[in-house]
């Protein structure tokens, strides 16, 4: 029959049908009752890979084929745990069973609020993200206001059922733009001409919409929170451990309020400083300079000084040079450089520009000589470039090289057009030495990584560039130095030699002081003349006219602090009041090692408040000496140069207060570390749990080192901080133990929080000496197999990656399987694994074989084409698919591939060498093949060394013996630095198998 429904409709019609159908026939089929849950998720499986709506409406021919076709599919997904899907059902459906009344008695009698605080704070849930106790602008509501006002059951139906009730002014709304966009989020702010809306997707994300770009808005019935968050959960004990904090935070009283981002901005700069800092970027007070201007006394850093141009010929193509002095805006568009020839006409501008080359280039001391790009090193420069900090300021390039933000960004220019690979390297890595005003700042690249990044930049470079050294002309180098005086260029550039007598100038002939300028004419003019004609457009000339209508105003210490922030483009990664932080658009190319860490692993830390937050001798040791305590932040400090950014360090302490906190002295400091200890280690705050302690990291993350925190923090800001960590620190995923106040740990030091903080910091006054506390080291996690049942652990194994399966079988084998590239990865003896490394870091570790007697084999599919095998990398073979597992009766897996036309079937059980009194692992390998296929190879071992023991036997290494069944022959190959015993296949259709025993 043919019907003509909605989408919608006819989905929901057939699929019920289906249901109805599936829940009376699954057990006919598999011999099993499938439980309700497990229709539901068939049919979401089932659907996903068939059904795909394009159109408002469509045509469904429903028939007995299309139903019994759904039925084997979904009889199959059964029989295989619908690819690795669960058999049992959810946490969440466990605890909702269990009622809300049970549940909160029992976080209130076995609860630890201290694990659960910690809970509350990891990525795995992200509570953080949505919820903060004082914010205000975030997705969820301020805890300590919102859950104040909830029973407790209530706060267990919360976490369950989400959408049962939704705090007012919490709900979500879905926008349809004028363009066809959909936006869902939560409105913070709303007038007659825009809608500011927190973005259901990225939590970190505020989008400003206007009100005449919606075309529709409806409010959304489902909340924002996930309905299934506890089943990020492990257990029970860790929802209870979460109920327990909540119960904590909803005893204490409401906190102030705060802003709810960590790296948006809602400020602009001052017109006047913005005309400062752009006096500074154009060099303007090396040729308008006078000692009695407020402009140049009042500066606490030193005048931007032009790039040092000695042995600049060495480094820059000559040719480049003379066409860059000659009209440099054409050539690196958004150049600070002047055009100081425009007034001159062509000959006399080529003739200028030539002189002034060779001038140049006899100052050099070196010939100038490309060189070719390394492509393997130009790969890794492109990551560098996109990770390391780089894109803060510079814009990213797409895989053409082409810039993706050249209007927000410093101009780079044609680099490969530029500069040699050896000489743009030796820059990278010493920058100051040819900029020593800083604003290209030091990015602490090794000597390779510099190379690497020149590569990459100079990826591109025409063939046809490549010539002979330039000599310079004896002829041209004195009218090249006198040229070099007359156009200005002495007066923001060194080189040796340069004539600095004001009459050889032709430029400043008239050079007033800043305060005397017209600043109708000359720079500031959009005419041409005798003078240096900059790139600038209205909005720059408007900032410099009243930056100097204010010359004779001092800056105060604040505004010098923003001047040098700007300046040198601190804002581009750190915000500090209402300026600055990271755009929506360069977000994306800040990146951490642990994602547990959140935001503030990957987002250089805020700068509001730092003066009373860090001691002066740790901030110069930051801003001067390069020290860094965020090794997981991949984006790297900068150097600026002592004598451009040192002037900041008493800036910062001058305007910035020490919070105001009540600090109760302890009377006993000895005792008081004893009970910092205890506090420290896991019977206590487990502070150990997430901070790297006498670097050492710690199993969930690894936050700055505790060891380190009273030689880098004040005290009174360390007192507030630990109170109100999200005071201080919006969108900190560092949980409060004293919410509202109230300690949590209430039977130590009689829950007094002044008491309790004061002795942690007695603590780690100890710094580096400091005790060891409870739980760094950790025990490990033993998961055996049941005696007559095998255990399976899938989550990522060492030199395997996530999509590792290890299986512990009854008899004391073990094995791990590589699901990525279809392959047996390891065998071993004894204990099966400990998984302690990834339950304790939220899923970021890796599972640790326990037993003895590990045999690893290398990495690429089991089974490949003999003539052109797939090149073995990090990432899936192309033409393999794995299609997932079944298990037999007692819980042994039978791994399924495909390869081409051809499906695998993997499967390993133990056994026992009655001969030998050992056991042996027996595999079964079975190719089931559409069509004849030759030249195929089978890998079944690896190793440093493999020899025959005669025609089926081999000996890998020294302990493992390999036996191939009868009905195949083995070879042993060279592979580069390893061998492999591999078996050939010539596959008939249908059928084959090939048997393999393993022994050692």
């Amino acid at each position: 029959m043919s019907v003509m429904l909605s989408s919608t409709t006819a989905h929901d019609h057939w699929w019920s049908i289906a249901e109805s159908m599936w829940a009376r026939s699954i057990p006919r089929v598999t011999g099993n009752t499938l439980p309700p849950y497990r229709v539901s998720q068939c049919r979401y499986t089932v659907s996903n890979r068939l059904w795909n709506p394009g159109t408002t409406t469509r045509v469904f021919r429903v028939n007995r084929i299309l139903i019994v076709v759904l039925l084997v599919l979904t009889a199959c997904f059964a029989r295989r745990g619908l690819a690795q899907s669960p058999s049992q059902p959810s946490l969440t459906d466990r605890l909702l069973a269990a009622g809300s009344d049970s549940l909160a008695d029992q976080a209130r009698e076995r609860g630890d609020g201290v694990r659960g605080a910690i809970l509350f704070s990891t990525q795995t849930l992200a509570c953080t993200k949505c919820h903060a106790q004082a914010a205000e602008d975030l997705l969820g509501p301020d805890l300590n206001q919102a859950i104040a006002k909830l029973k407790d059951q209530e706060i267990v139906e919360a976490i369950l059922q989400p959408s049962k009730v939704i705090s007012k002014g919490f709900e979500s709304v879905k926008i349809l733009t004028l363009s066809g966009r959909v936006v869902t989020g939560r409105i913070v702010r709303r007038d007659d001409e825009t809608i500011l809306l927190r973005e259901l997707s990225d939590a970190n994300r505020l989008i400003e919409i206007p009100t005449d770009d919606i075309e529709r808005l409806a409010n959304d019935t489902v909340s924002a929170m996930p309905t299934k968050l506890a089943d990020q959960l492990a257990d029970r004990q860790q929802f209870l451990d979460l109920v327990k904090y909540l119960m904590d935070i909803a005893q204490a009283g409401a906190m102030p309020k705060v802003a709810g981002t960590i790296n948006v901005a809602t400020g602009t700069l001052e017109p006047r400083i913005y005309g400062k800092v752009l006096l500074d970027q154009f060099g303007c007070v090396n040729c308008h300079h006078n000692d009695t201007d407020e402009t140049t006394r009042q500066r606490l850093m030193p005048a931007k000084q032009a790039p040092l141009l000695t042995s600049a010929a060495s480094r820059i193509d000559p040719g480049y040079i003379r066409r860059f002095i000659a009209d440099p805006h054409t050539i690196k568009p958004g150049t600070s450089m002047p055009n100081v020839m425009g007034h001159l006409s062509g000959d006399d501008r080529d003739a200028a520009s030539t002189a002034i080359t060779h001038y140049l280039v006899s100052l050099a001391g070196a010939p100038f000589h490309r060189d070719d790009v390394d492509a393997e090193s130009a790969t890794r420069g492109h990551e560098l470039f996109h990770s390391v900090g780089c894109v803060a300021c510079h814009s990213p390039r797409d895989e053409h090289g082409t810039e993706s933000m050249p209007e927000n960004s410093v101009a780079l220019g044609d680099l490969s057009q530029k500069y040699s690979v050896a000489g743009l390297s030796t820059f990278l890595e010493h920058p100051h030495s040819v900029r020593p005003s800083g604003r290209m700042p030091d990015m602490k690249l090794t000597h390779w990584e510099a190379i690497d990044l020149a590569n990459y930049l100079s990826v591109g470079v025409d063939s046809q560039l490549e010539s002979s050294p330039m000599q310079a002309d004896p002829s041209l180098i004195d009218h090249g130095r006198n040229w070099f005086a007359k156009l200005g260029c002495v007066e923001c550039h060194v080189a040796k030699d340069a004539v600095q007598s004001n009459q050889h100038r032709q430029l400043a002939t008239h050079s007033p002081a800043l305060s005397q300028l017209d600043t109708e004419r000359g720079c500031l003019s959009t005419g041409f003349g005798n003078w240096p004609r900059y790139e600038l457009d209205d909005n720059q000339r408007d900032a410099i006219r009243v930056a100097l209508a204010a010359a004779d105003t001092a800056l105060g210490d604040r505004d010098q602090i923003v001047l040098t922030m700007e300046s040198f483009r601190c804002y581009r990664c750190h915000r500090r009041d209402d300026l600055g932080g990271v755009s929506d658009q360069r977000d994306p190319f800040f990146h951490t090692t642990n994602e547990n860490l959140g935001p503030q692993g990957r987002i250089p830390p805020s700068l509001t408040g730092v003066g009373g937050k860090l001691r002066s001798k740790w901030m110069r040791d930051v801003l001067v000496g390069g020290r860094s305590i965020r090794p997981y932040v991949k984006t790297r400090m900068p150097q600026y140069g002592a004598d451009n950014v040192a002037h900041l360090i008493e800036l910062f302490a001058a305007v910035d207060p020490k919070p105001s906190v009540k600090i109760t002295e302890t009377p006993d400091p000895k005792e008081a570390r004893k009970t910092g200890h205890e506090l420290v280690g896991r019977s206590g705050l487990n502070c150990i749990a997430c901070h790297t302690f006498q670097q050492k990291p710690a199993q969930t993350m690894p936050a700055v080192d505790l060891t380190e925190m009273a030689q880098r923090l004040h005290k009174e800001w360390f007192f507030q901080y630990m109170v109100s960590p999200q005071l201080l620190s919006p969108g900190t995923v560092m949980p409060s133990f004293w919410p509202g106040g109230k300690a949590i740990r209430k039977e130590v030091l009689d829950g007094d929080p002044n008491l309790q903080v004061g002795a942690i910091w007695e603590y780690l006054l100890e710094g580096r000496q400091a005790r060891t506390p409870q739980g760094l080291q950790l025990e490990p996690i033993e998961l055996l197999a049941d005696q007559d049942r095998a255990v399976m652990l899938r989550r990522s194994y060492r030199d395997i990656g996530k999509r590792g399966i290890g299986v512990g079988y009854p008899g004391g084998l073990n094995l791990a399987y590589d699901a990525e590239q279809m392959r047996l990865a390891m065998i071993w003896k004894g204990k099966f694994a400990d998984p302690g490394g990834v339950w304790r870091s939220q899923g970021h570790g890796t599972v640790r074989p326990l037993g003895t007697d590990l045999i690893a084999f290398s990495a690429g599919p089991d089974l490949d084409d003999a003539r052109q095998p797939w090149i073995v990398d990090q990432g899936r073979p192309p033409h393999h698919r794995f299609t997932g597992y079944f298990l037999d009766d007692i819980g042994r897996p039978t791994w399924t591939y495909r390869y081409g036309e051809i499906e695998i079937e993997d499967y390993a059980i133990d056994g026992n060498d009655s001969d030998a009194d050992q056991p042996l692992l027996k595999r079964s390998v079975t190719l089931n093949s559409q069509r004849p296929r030759d030249n195929l190879v089978f890998r079944v071992a690896s190793g440093k060394r493999i020899r025959a023991i005669d025609e089926h036997s081999f000996l890998v290494g020294q302990s493992l013996r390999v036996r191939i069944d009868p009905q195949h022959q083995a070879q042993i190959v060279d592979a580069g630095s390893e061998k492999r015993l591999v078996v050939p296949l010539s596959l008939p259709t249908g059928r084959t198998t090939l048997e393999v025993e393993y022994r050692w």
